[in-house]
C-alpha cells in the first residue's frame, strides 16, 4: 500500500511536471486595449473574450472586443482577432471585424467565413472572408439583407446566402459562384424557391486541431485543453490592464482614436442639461484651399463634415470635424469603424476624437 502512495504521489508530479499552461501575455492585453480603445483597459473599460475558431495545425482564432456598461453599446461595436499556435505564441491580428459575430465556418477551398449582426442598425448583416485569419476583407452581399439569420452554403463551385426572417417565416436566397462573391463587385442572383429545396449544403472544418473548450458560458476564466497533449490556454472572459487610471470625473483625456462612420448622425443624451459635445476630428489646416481635398475624399459622409474656423493672434487655422456625439465612447466605436473602411486613408490613421469647440 504504501508503494503504490508513492506511485499515485509521483505520478501526479510527473503529469504536473510536464503540463504546459499558455496565458495571455500582458503585451498583447495591452496592444488589444489600445486597438480596441486607444488607452489602456481601465476603469469601466474592460478587456472581453467573444469568440474562438479552430484553424488548421492546432492554432485558435479568438475574437476580443471591450465591454463598459455605461457606455451606449456595452460591448461596442469592433471585434480584433488574435491567433494563437500550440507553442503559446500569440498574435494580434491587423483588422477590425465590425459588430456581433453570429457564425464562423470553414468552405470547402479552406477560406474562413465570418457573419455578424449590427445590434444598432436592426439586424443589418455584413460578411467577412479571410484564408488564414491574418487579412479579413469585407464582402459585398446583396443589397436587402435586415434578416435575422443568415445560412452560408457552398455547393461545387458556388455560394448561397440564404435570409430569414424569424416572424414571419419569409426567406430569400441568392447564388453567385465562389470567385464571384470574392469580387469587389460580385453579382447575386435572386435564386427561386423551387431551388431552394435542391441545394445539398457541403461542409467542412479545421484538421489537425484537438483543443476542446472546456470552460462555459457562465465561467469567468476561458480555458481551452488539448485533447492529446498535456497543453491549456487559459485567460479571464473579462480583465482591466495591470495599471488601473483614476479619472476625474470633470477631466476627459485629449485625444482617443477607435472605430468608423458609415452614416452621420448626432447621438443625444437628455441626462445633462449642458453637455460636452464630442466629435472625430480629421485635420487641421492653414490653408482654406486644403480644404476641398477632404471634403473630396469624404464627399459620401458631406452631411457630417463641420469645419471650424480658428482664429489666434494674426493666423487662421481651420479645423474639419466629422459628426456630433453626446457619448464619447460612441464616437470612439464610430471612428474605429472608420479606420476599418478607410485602411488606407492618412487622414483617419491621424484622427482622434475630441470636444467640439
Amino acid at each position: 500500500m504504501k508503494f503504490f502512495l508513492l506511485f499515485i504521489l509521483f505520478t501526479f508530479h510527473y503529469l504536473q511536471a510536464n503540463s504546459f499552461n499558455i496565458h495571455m501575455p500582458q503585451k498583447i492585453k495591452s496592444q488589444l486595449c489600445q486597438k480596441l480603445s486607444d488607452d489602456e483597459c481601465i476603469n469601466d473599460n474592460q478587456l472581453q473574450y467573444k469568440n474562438y475558431f479552430k484553424l488548421n495545425n492546432d492554432k485558435l482564432l479568438l475574437f476580443f472586443n471591450t465591454f463598459n456598461k455605461n457606455a451606449l453599446y456595452p460591448n461596442g461595436s469592433l471585434n480584433v482577432p488574435v491567433i494563437i499556435d500550440i507553442n503559446g505564441k500569440w498574435q494580434v491580428v491587423n483588422s477590425f471585424i465590425n459588430d456581433e459575430i453570429q457564425a464562423i465556418v470553414h468552405d470547402p477551398h479552406n477560406g474562413i467565413w465570418l457573419h455578424t449582426v449590427s445590434s444598432r442598425k436592426n439586424g443589418y448583416s455584413s460578411l467577412y472572408y479571410s484564408k488564414n485569419g491574418k487579412r479579413w476583407k469585407k464582402l459585398k452581399l446583396p443589397s436587402i439583407r435586415t434578416f435575422q439569420t443568415l445560412q452560408l452554403c457552398f455547393q461545387n463551385n458556388e455560394v448561397i446566402l440564404t435570409f430569414q426572417r424569424v416572424e414571419n417565416d419569409n426567406v430569400k436566397a441568392w447564388i453567385t459562384s465562389y470567385a464571384n462573391a470574392l469580387s469587389a463587385e460580385p453579382t447575386w442572383r435572386l435564386m427561386e424557391k423551387k431551388e431552394l429545396y435542391q441545394k445539398v449544403c457541403q461542409k467542412t472544418s479545421a484538421y489537425n486541431n484537438a483543443w476542446i473548450l472546456k470552460s462555459n458560458k457562465n465561467s469567468k476564466n476561458i480555458l481551452f485543453r488539448h485533447k492529446y497533449k498535456k497543453i491549456s490556454i487559459s485567460f479571464p472572459k473579462k480583465s482591466f490592464s495591470t495599471k488601473q487610471k483614476i479619472f476625474k470625473t470633470t477631466s476627459i483625456p485629449k485625444s482617443f482614436s477607435s472605430p468608423i462612420v458609415k452614416a452621420p448622425r448626432v447621438i443625444i443624451s437628455t441626462s445633462k442639461a449642458h453637455q460636452d459635445v464630442y466629435s472625430i476630428q480629421l485635420g487641421t489646416f492653414n490653408y482654406k484651399t486644403s480644404l476641398p481635398l477632404i471634403y473630396q475624399e469624404f464627399a459620401r459622409l458631406k452631411n457630417g463634415l463641420i469645419t471650424k474656423e480658428i482664429h489666434n493672434a494674426n493666423t487662421t487655422q481651420y479645423k474639419v470635424f466629422l459628426e456630433k456625439f453626446r457619448d464619447i465612447h460612441e464616437a470612439k466605436i464610430r471612428l474605429g469603424e472608420l479606420r476599418s473602411e478607410y485602411s488606407n486613408s492618412k487622414i483617419i490613421t491621424g484622427a482622434f476624437v475630441t470636444k467640439l469647440p
